[in-house]
């Protein structure tokens, strides 16, 4: 099989990649971001739609130029590499994912999110929830033909700043039920909000809804099938982001490893440190394949696509905690100081195992889907 990427992706590659380097220069800017009242810079924001970088991770059936399981492997392994907080992955994937599989496609809104002129953030996960795409406490009911949503919704990724809320609820049925669930979209200015910085620095908000208005836009099955592709999307974005991550921790390990000197030599020259350094290269060399297998797989049927994605996770998960705990002890204590970037990336890799499903989870995803 050839895996280079295409003259148009290898063009996506690089000028996303100097887009991002020229505006996460270093750890210090990236802080600066982090720091903004929104948890993101939306001057930057802004630019990446112009740019088009938004309009990538949109299929143009929807008004966008890209979409593909490559195109949201090659800009999350940039996002990756850059640390970027944007919210590329609540608005841009998962939620423009949701509203592009309804039966009804909502392209005024996806329009909107590829413009840069709004943000929407998909709220599914609950305190009580392990990751399930079908698990939902939160309720809807009808009343004067209006739907009315009841619930907590505890980890949406930028949904302080958001304007809109795409909204899972139960409509009948218990709370494990595979069916009985629906979407909906909500304006965030009458829910309850308790925003807060996840540990990796990113921006998460707790959402309360009292009898709050909605506008129906899936239920029953189209809504968990929309589910499952939004999660599966995202699962895949985070692993591509893993992979950006593993790569810079190697680099920066190896640049460390290089300079600094003990006993007279560089402590990269110790046999023992350079065996640990081959095992980081190989694990991230079967994640580089992993991932590869997922994106290349993203648009054929939703088993084969599941599946892959379950297991890419799954290695991302086993793998990150792995270049994690190297980078930071082959650094020895430099790593765990604030200005410098490794610790900062270490912690965002193990983040990322715990959104949109763990290794754990995926393991048993990818046992269950093997014997459909």
């Amino acid at each position: 099989m050839d895996f280079t990427l295409s003259e148009e992706r290898k063009m996506l590659q690089e000028t996303v990649g100097k887009f991002f380097n020229s505006n996460y220069k270093n750890i210090d800017k990236r802080s600066e971001n982090v720091n903004l009242p929104e948890g993101y810079s939306k001057e930057f924001w802004k630019e990446s739609s112009d740019l088009g970088v938004i309009s990538a991770l949109v299929s143009p059936k929807f008004g966008g130029l890209g979409g593909s399981g490559e195109d949201i492997s090659i800009i999350f392994e940039l996002v990756g590499k850059s640390l970027c907080v944007e919210p590329f992955l609540s608005s841009a994937v998962l939620s423009s994912t949701v509203l592009s599989s309804i039966s009804n496609p909502r392209n005024d809104l996806i329009t909107d999110i590829i413009e840069g002129n709004l943000l929407i953030s998909f709220a599914h996960c609950e305190m009580n929830n392990r990751y399930e795409d079908h698990y939902i406490e939160t309720n809807a009911y009808l009343k004067n033909d209006e739907w009315n949503i009841n619930g907590t919704k505890s980890f949406v990724m930028n949904g302080d700043d958001a304007s809109k809320i795409i909204v899972s609820a139960r409509i009948n049925g218990d709370v494990n039920d595979r069916h009985g669930i629906g979407l909906f979209l909500v304006d965030n200015d009458q829910t309850l909000k308790r925003p807060y910085n996840t540990i990796d620095g990113y921006r998460s908000t707790e959402l309360t809804f009292e009898d709050l208005k909605g506008e129906l836009l899936a239920k029953d099955e189209n809504a968990l099938k929309c589910i499952i592709k939004a999660n599966s999307a995202g699962a895949l974005a985070l692993s591509a982001e893993a992979l950006g991550i593993m790569q810079i921790c190697f680099d920066l390990t190896l640049d460390y490893l290089k300079t600094r000197k003990q006993f007279g030599k560089s402590i990269g020259a110790f046999q023992s440190i350079q065996h640990r350094m081959v095992d980081m290269m190989l694990e991230i060399e079967q994640v580089k394949s992993a991932v590869m297998l997922a994106s290349s797989t993203f648009e054929t049927d939703d088993l084969t696509r599941d599946k892959n994605i379950s297991a890419a996770k799954n290695l991302v998960g086993r793998v990150g905690k792995l270049i994690a705990e190297e980078t930071i002890q082959l650094h020895g204590g430099i790593a765990m100081t604030w200005e410098y970037s490794a610790a900062h990336y270490a912690k965002r890799l193990i983040m990322i195992d715990h959104l949109m499903g763990d290794s754990d989870y995926h393991r048993d995803r990818f046992k269950l889907l093997s014997n459909s």
